[in-house]
């Protein structure tokens, strides 16, 4: 659950959808699973329609044609094509909240306290373990580093990963399909990775140190695929 000053600004997974005007089977609204028509696959590859379920206790949805899943958020930044940062600004807007305010406290945060609750189910961590409130000042600090770290070290590989899309998706002639899904994994984490990998790119001989190793692993992965080629039957000698 995303909150801001203590607020819940995320809405209604159903209430939102049926605002957006998605195709609902109206004999389960009342029902702890609510059925819709998938925006995104449309149901096509089914038999029957209204494959996409929405869980307002939980705030989840799922479709079982193409497999999209998440929690609230994720459904709003998928469908309206947004990032976390706009939809959640948005959402703080609409509850109200004063935004140089809520940035101020936000600075002042530690850096894990500022990673959303997807972000942590990342690392190992449905929500914010309760103890940690309740540690002394330098244990707690202590914790809160040990977060970050394991966030960081997740970030970093797939830092990695976004720029050996980047960098084979040029070689191979792949450069829009790389990007695709560059975008489809800074969406899952919430991260900007096209940012990352692209500034890595263009770093030159001095990359930063996540992405050391990477172009080489680049050029292998193509050495074997132009092999791959030169073996495959049809092919000239």
């Amino acid at each position: 659950m995303n909150q801001q000053n203590g607020t819940n600004i995320l809405p209604d997974i159903v209430e939102y959808a049926l605002s957006k005007n998605l195709n609902v089977r109206r004999d389960s609204l009342s029902e702890k699973q609510t059925f819709f028509v998938c925006p995104w696959c449309g149901d096509t590859l089914s038999k029957g329609k209204f494959k996409l379920t929405l869980n307002r206790e939980k705030g989840l949805f799922r479709c079982f044609i193409c497999h999209l899943n998440g929690g609230t958020l994720d459904f709003i930044t998928t469908l309206e094509k947004k990032s976390r940062e706009v939809v959640l600004k948005e959402l703080r807007e609409s509850a109200g909240i004063n935004e140089t305010n809520y940035q101020r406290n936000r600075a002042r945060k530690h850096p894990a306290e500022r990673l959303y609750t997807t972000q942590l189910k990342l690392i190992g961590f449905d929500s914010w373990p309760s103890s940690f409130q309740q540690l002394e000042p330098g244990h707690r600090k202590q914790s809160l580093d040990w977060v970050w770290s394991l966030w960081r070290g997740f970030l970093r590989k797939k830092q990695r990963e976004a720029l050996g899309y980047l960098m084979y998706g040029i070689k191979v002639d792949a450069y829009p399909i790389a990007i695709t899904k560059i975008k489809e994994m800074s969406q899952e984490i919430g991260h900007d990775l096209l940012i990352d990998a692209f500034e890595a790119y263009g770093s030159g001989d001095k990359p930063p140190k996540w992405a050391a190793g990477v172009r080489e692993w680049v050029e292998a992965c193509y050495e074997s695929y132009l092999n791959e080629i030169k073996e495959s039957p049809g092919q000239s000698a």
